[in-house]
């Protein structure tokens, strides 16, 4: 190919330029899978952001429950990322390799980011800051949920389907949970209020200083904070589809979706960065950990939340000691537990007649079920964070075939002012 240079000055005037970046990559359902990055520079524009996608998934056991599928596009600024040399490398005089000069370069391929040894794995960074603001709890980090054995350390995310589990927690974090846990009178409603107060500052979502502002009545703009932005979510949510394999006439299911969306929203970049996309597919689930319904419970006057208990909402917490309650047989002492009644008139609950409590993980499989530990390992997290072990046996062939498959590309129109000064020879034909 001949190479030739462009003699003309810079442009003086902003100009579009279209990057089309095409992805295929395969993933877990529940996970954070990265399928696209692309630099931008400061005073750039974003104009228009459109991208298409075919997803199917490899046979799947159960022929009745649907999926969601979730593609999320994200602005993450240098700045970001927290780590100073980074920054400091648009102001070195000496112009010197970050490779050459610091420790961040990876030491081996990396198949889950498409990461080849000896570069900056900025995927991977780029990933974690969403994660750790977009898809954990507070208290809660990227590394404490992650896939271990296929593309492993991918972060593994939230079920999101919002029940009464999603208060639950052990007595053992409770204060004076010991003191309390046969509160049923006035008497011990200060106790309660604390324990209730315990609760909630637990169950509180990220909030960062900026909301703590917010909070108080002060405008802060998104964009003025240290964290990434988002800069666009699109989903889809899909029942399976059976085939007949020819030659043998089995009949399998799978889910596939075909997504041609995009935005054009225009979105001014600020400082050198990237924009990244992050696919997550997340199937309906049940849980095979729960013996029945928490409604059943409903057993006392607090529990119905009657009018005169309006102004003191702790008394909704119900305290339910091992072996007792909707979660079945606990046999330790440590999963003695609290649950706010209240959340099932929010929430809901689940129902099924399928699958028997602490059934086995092909079982549970089949029905769209997650099995979790009901020993002392069981935690509140277990009912937020599914299994990579448990998220296998979704599909017909758990020790093999068990991704969501993924082609398509993502094309951008970003106004700025580069443009290209060694273009090859280009055929008209």
């Amino acid at each position: 190919m001949v190479i030739r240079t462009l003699n003309s000055a810079p442009p003086t005037e902003r100009v579009n330029r279209y990057p089309k970046h095409t992805f295929r990559v395969n993933s877990l359902p529940f996970t954070a899978q990265p399928f696209f990055l692309a630099r931008v520079l400061p005073g750039e524009t974003l104009n228009n952001l459109f991208f298409e996608s075919r997803v199917i998934t490899d046979p799947i056991k159960n022929s009745i429950i649907g999926w969601k599928k979730e593609y999320f596009f994200y602005y993450v600024k240098i700045s970001d990322l927290g780590i100073p040399e980074f920054k400091e490398m648009f102001v070195d005089p000496n112009n010197t390799d970050l490779i050459a000069s610091t420790a961040y370069e990876s030491s081996s391929n990396t198949l889950r980011t498409y990461n080849a040894k000896g570069g900056i794995d900025w995927a991977d960074k780029c990933l974690t800051r969403i994660v750790d603001e977009y898809f954990r709890d507070d208290g809660e980090v990227t590394a404490d949920f992650k896939t271990t054995t296929t593309l492993a350390n991918t972060p593994i995310v939230q079920i999101r389907e919002s029940t009464w589990l999603d208060s639950i927690t052990d007595d053992s974090v409770m204060p004076e949970g010991a003191a309390i846990s046969g509160a049923t009178d006035a008497g011990d409603l200060d106790r309660l209020m604390n324990a209730f107060e315990q609760l909630r500052a637990m169950g509180l979502s990220d909030m960062t200083y900026e909301d703590f502002l917010r909070a108080q009545g002060i405008h802060i703009p998104d964009r003025d904070e240290n964290r990434p932005v988002e800069i666009a979510h699109f989903s889809d949510f899909t029942y399976p589809s059976n085939t007949v394999t020819q030659g043998t006439g089995a009949v399998t299911s799978a889910c596939s979706w075909v997504f041609k969306q995009g935005t054009k929203k225009p979105y001014f970049f600020k400082e050198p960065g990237f924009l990244i996309g992050i696919t997550v597919t997340r199937p309906k689930t049940y849980f095979a950990g729960l013996a029945g319904k928490i409604a059943d419970f409903a057993t006392r006057a607090w529990d119905w939340m009657p009018f005169y208990m309006m102004d003191m909402p702790e008394t909704s917490l119900k305290y339910f000691a091992p072996d007792t309650g909707p979660l079945g047989d606990r046999t330790t002492a440590t999963d003695d537990h609290w649950v706010d009644m209240r959340d099932e008139l929010l929430y809901g609950d689940q129902f099924q007649n399928v699958v028997p409590f602490n059934a086995t993980p092909v079982d549970v499989g089949t029905e769209n079920m997650l099995s979790y530990p009901t020993g002392a390992t069981a935690t509140q997290d277990d009912w937020k964070y599914p299994q990579e072990a448990a998220i296998k046996q979704l599909f017909t062939t758990p020790a093999s075939a068990f991704y969501v498959k993924e082609d398509g590309y993502v094309s951008l129109s970003i106004k700025g002012k580069q443009v290209d000064y060694t273009r090859g020879t280009i055929s008209h034909s």
